[in-house]
């Protein structure tokens, strides 16, 4: 697994912006999570816009479930907004999107449409 990050700016709001690429399993989207979280402390921006339409996730559905469940032992707070963008295991994400929604969260996934996530992360202006 590969990963870049950037901070850009849309519209008059900053955004982390993560690509990855290649097979993600539990241990490297742990990475990624840490990784992103402390890039976003540094910076001082609570908008994520996580890009893995170029990976795969190498682990099951419960491990989405459970992830989202935890999400915060990662440092992940209620004044963080995650916008995941997603081509491939669709059930999945679908799935945690959901429960991100249930656990009042604001993480939420989008298939293939980068817009339509940068979008919906400017309703959390800082």
């Amino acid at each position: 697994m590969e990963y870049k990050l950037y901070i850009e700016e849309y519209f008059s709001q900053k955004q982390v912006y993560a690509v990855f690429y290649g097979e993600i399993d539990e241990k490297s989207r742990n990475e990624i999570i840490v990784v992103g979280l402390k890039f976003m402390r540094e910076e001082n921006i609570p908008n994520l816009l996580c890009d893995i339409r170029e990976a795969s996730v190498l682990y099951s559905l419960i491990g989405s479930h459970t992830i989202i469940e935890q999400i915060h032992h990662y440092g992940f707070k209620h004044t963080d907004h995650a916008a995941i963008v997603y081509t491939h295991n669709e059930n999945q994400h679908i799935h945690a999107d959901n429960v991100a929604f249930n656990k009042g969260l604001n993480i939420k996934y989008f298939k293939n449409d980068i817009e339509e996530a940068r979008k919906w992360l400017l309703q959390f202006e800082k």
